[in-house]
């Protein structure tokens, strides 16, 4: 009988590890968008049949690791909002350039967007006729930060945590026929969980909810938007403010 204390006092640890768990995020993002042209009509460029707009690879300079992942936010961003079922994945549109033998095209434009931020209209209007589109919509990862802080201490040890990750991404899109740029959108999101040890915020998450916000921009016509919201389950949710 005197045993007994100390075995519910074991279970006490395990008690509070539960008590830590999170049951979602928190979720901030502000995006800022300038349109150069008016046209075309951004709903018909996202929904067009036959597809007349693509994603080119993702750039991420900062963290060449992450550009697939940030192509994979993109394209969840484009199928949660409804508003790009039918535009290009990125994967399509990486097979469509190695089938028409411009890899190293497409490799030199990459580079020389990424250190310039122009792409060279020679090669962009061949890039364009290999995918089948006129215009490309290109996201990159500008840079993420991720960090934690203790949320409660046991007897010297830390149970559970907050973890925070910001990601800062952009969204260009470019006209292959002509070269222009036609609309850009910047967009910084912040998500943040208190949860226990070993478990971090998905930066696909945020980087997602990021372009969710920066393609209501552009098909509503805003020039800058902010979103405050939970997502319980990594499922994305809340209210948009213009």
């Amino acid at each position: 009988m005197g045993r007994t204390p100390h075995r519910y006092a074991l279970l006490l640890p395990l008690l509070l590890l539960a008590a830590c768990s999170s049951d979602g995020f928190k979720m901030v993002a502000q995006s800022h968008s300038v349109a150069y042209r008016l046209d075309p009509d951004p709903k018909g460029l996202l929904l067009s049949v036959p597809p007349i707009c693509a994603v080119l690879p993702a750039e991420a300079p900062s963290a060449p690791g992450y550009s697939a992942l940030t192509g994979m936010a993109l394209h969840a961003a484009l199928l949660s909002s409804k508003h790009g079922e039918t535009v290009l994945d990125a994967g399509v549109t990486a097979s469509r350039i190695n089938k028409a033998g411009l890899a190293n095209d497409w490799h030199l434009l990459a580079v020389s967007y990424r250190d310039g931020g122009v792409m060279d209209f020679d090669r962009l209007s061949k890039i364009g006729k290999a995918i089948g589109v006129r215009h490309i919509l290109v996201p990159t990862l500008a840079g993420s930060v991720s960090n934690f802080g203790p949320r409660l201490d046991f007897l010297g040890l830390t149970l559970g945590r907050t973890f925070w990750t910001t990601v800062d991404v952009s969204l260009q899109l470019w006209d292959t026929s002509t070269g222009d740029l036609v609309w850009q959108s910047t967009a910084s999101c912040t998500a943040a969980a208190e949860v226990v040890i070993a478990t971090r915020v998905s930066m696909k998450t945020a980087m997602q909810s990021g372009f969710v916000l920066m393609i209501d921009d552009l098909v509503q016509g805003r020039s800058e938007s902010v979103m405050a919201a939970d997502v319980p389950d990594t499922k994305m949710s809340g209210e948009v403010v213009k």
